[in-house]
């Protein structure tokens, strides 16, 4: 693993594992990956609050993960090229993740 993925790594651990949102933001990004999509849309499909979205949005595109694709209200946010050329490290931390997040909930 080149050393900026072990950066983004620990970027993803923190961001989804290791602070109280980030079973929301993983799914933000999921959800995103599949398609661009506004806050409002995407409050709908996860069924949570908007400012629940909004708050995870602007944590996800401080650290270069999201990009909005334009200004105003319902500009859409997309996967940033970066996170998307490296999808299969988030998916590495969530597998690393997931068994811990199951052992809390039994």
């Amino acid at each position: 693993m080149v050393s900026y993925d072990k950066d983004l790594k620990r970027l993803l651990i923190w961001l989804i594992g290791g602070s109280r949102g980030g079973l929301m933001r993983y799914r933000i990004l999921s959800t995103l990956r599949e398609r661009p999509m506004n806050p409002n849309q995407l409050a709908k499909i996860l069924n949570v609050n908007y400012r629940t979205v909004i708050y995870h949005l602007e944590i996800l595109e401080r650290n270069g993960l999201v990009t909005k694709a334009g200004e105003g209200y319902g500009a859409p946010y997309l996967i940033s090229d970066y996170l998307n050329d490296r999808w299969g490290v988030l998916e590495d931390v969530v597998r690393l993740i997931m068994p811990r997040a199951n052992k809390g909930e039994r």
